[in-house]
Formats: structure tokens, sequence, C-alpha cells
């Protein structure tokens, strides 16, 4: 099993494809790679080599107990080790949830690094407020298998409770105490302010399910207008805040069809 070693964490990844374009898909919170299984199985492995990393605290990777370990940048530098380890170079990174946040955070820091960035049911980037209430529920769902499973369903409407979505309750029963909560946490911290949000240039596409009950439409409408390198929100009809597993077919031909463009022409078209 392909494992490789950070400065903090030894993390898993999964590696799918033998083509000359690298992606590199981030999963969110309560989440592991193998949340991406059912679009990954979708994407043409003779033009794509596509890494899906357990990001620290869940899955396979190290489970640190620190709090500090699961702040948005602590992740991207997680993200940034991993993506050096692999001497990867002009990519495309997609995120999901937290692992858009994380991804953004990446892209802001190494812009150069990128081909393109897919963000999927992003966070606001000015903070995501739990109350009080909801870390207690968190907390309870260490050892509250139905609330976690209620918890998680909730972000998959579309998603049949059939074996495979009982996989992804146990995969989150598995995670690192401190990440019921800390990511939370991690994303009421966040901030990202606008004029920096200006500076992401590089293709971006933004994904976002109709019946999310997670993040606002209006919350993508906003990242859309902040990043000058997006130019498109793409809405998948009939699923929440998990695309990717409700729609696995939908959303892999969206993102093949954005990452599969001719972004030289993109950006000279984005300069005009």
């Amino acid at each position: 099993m392909p494992y490789l070693d950070t400065s903090h964490h030894r993390l898993f990844y999964q590696r799918s494809g033998d083509g000359p374009q690298p992606v590199v898909l981030l999963h969110g919170a309560f989440a592991t790679s193998r949340w991406w299984q059912p679009a990954l199985a979708l994407l043409p492995t003779e033009q794509f080599t596509v890494y899906a990393p357990d990001l620290p605290g869940c899955g396979r990777s190290d489970r640190s107990e620190e709090p500090a370990r699961y702040a948005v940048a602590a992740l991207a530098e997680a993200v940034a080790e991993l993506i050096d380890g692999l001497e990867l170079w002009n990519l495309h990174l997609v995120g999901h949830s937290l692992g858009a946040a994380v991804a953004l955070s990446y892209a802001l820091a190494h812009p150069g690094r990128l081909r393109s960035l897919t963000l999927v049911s992003a966070p606001s980037p000015q903070g995501t407020p739990t109350p009080p209430e909801g870390y207690a529920l968190l907390k309870q769902m260490r050892s509250d298998r139905g609330l976690l499973a209620q918890a998680l369903a909730s972000t998959m409407p579309a998603q049949a409770p059939d074996a495979f979505f009982q996989s992804l309750v146990e995969d989150a029963l598995g995670q690192a105490a401190t990440a019921f909560t800390a990511p939370a946490w991690a994303l009421e911290q966040w901030r990202v302010e606008r004029a920096d949000l200006q500076q992401v240039r590089l293709p971006t596409l933004l994904i976002w399910g109709d019946r999310d009950q997670i993040v606002e439409r209006a919350r993508q409408t906003e990242l859309l207008l902040s990043i000058p390198g997006a130019n498109h929100l793409e809405v998948l009809r009939g699923c929440g805040h998990s695309p990717m597993l409700e729609r696995p077919a939908a959303f892999a031909q969206v993102l093949l069809n954005f990452i599969d463009q001719d972004f030289e022409g993109y950006a000279a078209m984005r300069e005009t």
C-alpha cells in the first residue's frame, strides 16, 4: 500500500491510472479517500494519474490528537509535502468541503504548481460557525454510530444506505477522536481576504449540489465572483453536499469537461 512520510504524518494515498496529467483529490471532514472511488473509477486511466490521500487523522493515515494539526493551513502544509514527495507538477487539484478549503489554501501558496483548481461544496472563506450544541453532537458521534450515520446521510441525501454507505460510516468511526470536532473549529477560524482570493487566476471550477444543506448557494456565488480564475459554477441537480458520491457519473463528466480544456487558450482569453 502506498504511503508517504511528511514532517508530521505518515499519509496513505490511493493511486489510479498512468496518464500524463496528475490529479490530486482531497476529501472533506469525516471522510477518507474512499469517498472518491465511484467518480475515480470513471476517469480515463490513459489520460490521468489520480492520487487520493487520506488526510491526517483519517483512514489509514496517521491519527494525530493535536487539534493544531487539523487547522486548514496545517492540512494544506501536509498536502504540500505530499505533492512535493510525489514530485507532482502542473497538476489538477480537486477538494471537497474541508478539502476545498485546503485546496484553495494550497493554491494561494503554490499557484505555479497547479494547472487547475476545482472546489466542490466549498465552505465560506469568511468562516463557517458551528454553534455550541453542534460541537456537543460532534463529540457524541464518537460513540454513537446511529447518530454518525444520520449525520453522514444528511450530507448525501441521494445516496442509498447500502453496504458502501456503511463502509463510509465505519471509516468515520475510525478517525482520530480529535478529528470529530477539530475540523469544525478549523473552518470556523479559516479566513481568506478578498484581496487574496483575487490572486487566484488559474482556471477554477466550482461544483455544488442543489440539495446541499451544509453550504448555501450564495457562498458559492460569492466565491465565483471573488476568484478571477473561476468562470463557472456547476450546479448538480438532485444531490446534496457530496455530489461525487450521489451523482458520480455526472460529477466525473463535469470534472472531465473542465480539466480536459485547452487552458493555454483559456489563459489568453482571461487576460483579454
